[in-house]
């Protein structure tokens, strides 16, 4: 792990230094203004395009920051934990080598340290669930996490083809009993194909692939007692022929893939329109701890999806600029149990049934304004959303539905102070409200399981208000990049109280 430490901080520095060149002679306000781009941020899907990457950004820009957070919970999911706080570095730099040439790419480290987490023993929570491990002991966990992703595009008079490759790495350890650890390795490789087929009028086809693993093992150290280990299967039920292994080790092995197709005007400034598919096949397999060679599978979950989205933007002189977005998404989720006999010397696979399903659908619509001058510009982008997810499993039955709203704003304040210094001010609003909640619960058996099951459909049944505010500073010295420094503070209102979130970062852009 050292090794990887020492790899992950030698790329950060070096994409910090190799992008530092001459910059073109604009004010640092116009600068920072294009660098944190909001109308950017608002289309993040269409860069899921990687041949779309050319109407990032008119001008190169790179970034290094080291930041630091506390998010504090009164009122959590308990498989999530009630809260973390840890450090992040990261670096990211976008580069026009040429007119017809472009990279990219961003590395970061985080260490956090996550408060109490119990019924849960795996990482990537939302990917892997129901078929986690649970306890009803967890603890702090420490969690460790490694990424990077490199991209290139390069445009041959009227095609344009890019790629793009990421990669995640993470380790979640406890130093105290049930001794979990965690390791998880996640591999993207993006590809996509723009064709101009009249004047600023583009076609685009995009592809993905991912590679996904999560290794898990748990230990005690304890002679004096130990917690019962269960392998869920969702709703507080388990399968109880691997349950309660002293030492239970557990692999999931995932992979995804994904296609879309975009059309788009003047880079998808003035509008675009994609839309995608994809699959994703998840397998669960319990290792013998007698034989790491021997691998029993328990469950395999199955995510299709559909992404559909269409943005407009107009501008009414230099001044005033508009835009509207819609998006539909959905994810089906399919969980298969296997069975097995112990009616000979050694366990046999006697069956394979779907046994879960879980659906969600989002349908969204956001507006966006933003209103430009030479030292300032105002931004503001209010937005809606629907959604519906419906989770339900066979043998026995069980289930749950909510229904949600979601409506708020964000906004963006850039002001240039003096010629060399600028103040950013971003406060944001949001409500979650629940429409209508089902649940038909079965008893698992088991109180203390039956009882974390109604407090996490009681959380996810409860609205939520979210307002929250940054600040960041940025300024210039003579012959030295720009320096920010920025500040953050975040409450959320569940149940009558309040998870609150507090984070700065420091760092220098080019």
């Amino acid at each position: 792990m050292l090794n990887i430490k020492t790899s992950f901080f030698l790329l950060l520095t070096n994409m910090c230094f190799l992008s530092v060149k001459a910059q073109d002679s604009i004010s640092l306000f116009k600068t920072i203004n294009n660098q944190y781009d909001t109308e950017r941020d608002f289309k993040d899907n269409f860069f899921s395009n990687p041949a779309s990457m050319s109407g990032y950004s008119p001008s190169s820009f790179s970034e290094f920051s080291v930041g630091y957070h506390k998010n504090d919970k009164k009122v959590y999911r308990q498989q999530l934990g009630n809260g973390d706080k840890g450090l992040t570095f990261e670096a990211k730099s976008f580069q026009k080598l040429k007119p017809n040439r472009y990279v990219w790419g961003n590395a970061s480290y985080q260490n956090l340290k996550t408060g109490l987490v119990r019924w849960n023993e795996s990482l990537d929570y939302d990917r892997v669930t129901p078929y986690i491990i649970a306890d009803s002991a967890g603890g702090k966990l420490n969690v460790e996490r490694y990424q990077f992703t490199g991209g290139y595009l390069q445009k041959f008079k009227k095609w344009t083809v890019a790629g793009q490759v990421s990669y995640l790495a993470q380790m979640g350890y406890r130093a105290k009993d049930p001794r979990m650890k965690s390791t998880t390795s996640d591999l993207r490789i993006k590809a996509g194909l723009n064709y101009n087929i009249f004047r600023e009028y583009e076609i685009g086809v995009f592809g993905e692939f991912n590679k996904y693993t999560q290794n898990n093992s748990i230990t005690f150290q304890s002679l004096l007692g130990r917690p019962y280990t269960y392998q869920m299967t969702s709703f507080g039920f388990s399968n109880y022929l691997f349950n309660g292994s002293s030492n239970p080790n557990t692999v999931f092995e995932e992979f995804a893939y994904k296609g879309g197709l975009q059309i788009m005007n003047k880079q998808g400034k003035d509008f675009y329109l994609q839309a995608a598919l994809g699959r994703s096949n998840n397998i669960k397999s319990y290792v013998n701890s007698l034989s790491s060679n021997i691998f029993f599978d328990l469950s395999d979950l199955e995510n299709k999806t559909i992404e559909v989205e269409g943005a407009k933007f107009f501008s009414i002189n230099e001044k005033n600029r508009f835009g509207f977005l819609a998006n539909f998404s959905s994810s089906v989720k399919t969980g298969s149990e296997y069975g097995y006999s112990l009616n000979t010397a050694s366990l046999q696979q006697i069956l394979k049934r779907k046994s879960y399903r879980k659906e969600d659908y989002i349908t969204s619509v956001k507006g966006f304004y933003q209103y430009n001058q030479e030292t300032y510009s105002i931004t503001a982008t209010p937005f809606f959303a629907y959604e519906e997810i419906k989770e339900r499993r066979l043998y026995p039955s069980a289930g749950q539905k909510f229904v949600y709203s979601y409506f708020g704003i964000n906004a963006d304040y850039k002001q240039q102070i003096k010629e060399n210094q600028i103040l950013t001010i971003q406060p944001y609003f949001s409500q979650r409200t629940v429409g209508k909640t089902v649940n038909a619960f079965t008893s698992a058996g088991n109180a203390a399981v039956d009882a974390w099951i109604l407090e996490d459909y009681i959380f996810q049944a409860s609205d939520i208000t979210t307002f929250g505010a940054s600040a960041r500073y940025d300024f210039k010295l003579q012959k030295l990049p720009a320096f920010f420094v920025c500040a953050q503070y975040q409450s959320q209102k569940i149940q009558k109280k309040n998870n609150n979130f507090v984070g700065a970062s420091i760092g220098i852009t080019f």
